[in-house]
């Protein structure tokens, strides 16, 4: 089992590696050192280590001692000294060494796997806040577009060349843009508070506005990698516990031995001598290794299930990831033919077009702008969530 661990904690850090431009590094090892839950994470797989390796080894011995006082007093005091051990039957320890070794290795898994779940929310909201970096800046651009035309209409209202409708749209414009740099405000000061909790405390300053490139992945290596993730492993490693403890509880109904030095002494007399006895299994364990075989039964088809709907899930999210890649090269490919912004501000200087039709045109290029980032977002969120099993 050890050496499955291993092989998952070099995938990790190959892939790390390979995805050094893709990911926050600073962002991640600081939240490495300085995450809560991961300390909390650390320290309880450090009882957990330590719980395993309890209880495997042989109760206390037991030491009795008799004084008994002879009456008539002619017949002396008797003096009793007893020295006992019990031992369980011996294949009882290799089994109890075993289920602690998969206790352990259970620990060290689920350690990983919480490890795996905060770097994943660290860099999903690395990802969100390129997002809302973006769309701080294009609104910035945009509300000073539209002011600017607010102005220009407010003089073509003045001078008579247009109606009532056109000023009206212009402040419709410039409202909602501000309401919606409002909300990105908002959303950004709550990611500031969420990088700053999975931080530690610590504050964290993320100006970035490009997004990463895209990472390639391949869907047969990813569903092969993910049986060999933590979570796989831990119902793995729950099946082999329940074997081990079925074998461990028909060692512990074999008979168990008990082994001791024993004296007595009256007057002049002593008897020393050693003391040999077994006990014998009848009901104490009953039905206990058919519990177990039912144990083992319900194990299986848990982690039977479980890598089912794994890879279900996996090959669901990569079909929304494919999907996602098309409507992208769509709507890049849209965007690209559509007059950006400032040629349509100069086409409505000039009088080319109307201001209806500017609001419309404008309006609609930046729509399909901010579904464009929200579809690249999403994307690498997407990503960042099939690639967890690898951090």
């Amino acid at each position: 089992m050890k050496a499955r661990i291993y092989f998952l904690v070099g995938l990790s850090l190959l892939l790390w590696d390979c995805l050094e431009a893709q990911r926050p590094d600073s962002l991640m090892d600081l939240v490495l050192d300085q995450n809560r839950e991961l300390k909390a994470a650390r320290e309880a797989y450090q009882v957990a280590t330590f719980e395993a390796g309890t209880g495997n080894t042989p109760p206390d011995p037991e030491v009795d001692f008799g004084y008994l006082y002879g009456k008539p007093a002619e017949l002396g005091n008797r003096i009793d000294f007893e020295v006992t051990q019990q031992l369980d039957f011996p294949t009882t320890y290799i089994h109890r060494s075993k289920v602690r070794d998969i206790r352990t290795s259970r620990a060290e898994l689920e350690y990983i796997r919480i490890r795996q779940k905060v770097l994943l929310e660290s860099w999903e909201l690395w990802i969100d806040r390129i997002h809302l970096n973006q769309l701080h800046t294009m609104l910035t651009a945009r509300i000073r577009q539209a002011h600017t035309i607010q102005a220009h209409v407010e003089h073509q209202l003045n001078t008579g060349e247009i109606g009532l409708l056109a000023q009206s749209q212009s402040n419709l414009l410039v409202a909602s843009l501000e309401g919606e740099m409002e909300e990105v405000e908002a959303r950004l000061e709550n990611n500031r508070m969420a990088l700053e909790e999975i931080t530690g405390g610590v504050p964290v300053e993320i100006q970035d506005t490009i997004f990463p490139s895209s990472v390639q992945i391949i869907p047969d290596s990813l569903v092969k990698d993910y049986r060999q993730g933590p979570a796989a492993l831990l119902y793995d490693q729950n099946l082999r516990l329940k074997e081990q403890q079925k074998n461990l509880t028909v060692s512990q109904h074999l008979p168990k031995l008990t082994a001791g030095y024993y004296s007595e002494s009256v007057v002049d007399q002593a008897f020393r001598g050693f003391r040999l006895g077994v006990s014998v299994p009848l009901w104490e364990q009953a039905n206990t290794i058919k519990k177990a075989n039912s144990e083992i039964a319900f194990a299986e088809a848990e982690a039977d299930q479980f890598i089912t709907r794994q890879e279900r899930e996996i090959r669901q999210k990569l079909n929304e990831l494919e999907s996602l890649r098309v409507r992208i090269v769509k709507l890049e490919a849209a965007l690209d033919g559509t007059r950006p912004i400032s040629l349509l501000n100069a086409t409505l200087n000039s009088g080319e077009i109307s201001f209806s039709e500017y609001f419309y045109a404008s309006d609609l290029y930046f729509r399909s702008q901010q579904e464009l980032l929200r579809y690249k977002r999403d994307l690498l969120t997407l990503e960042a969530d099939l690639l967890k099993v690898y951090l």
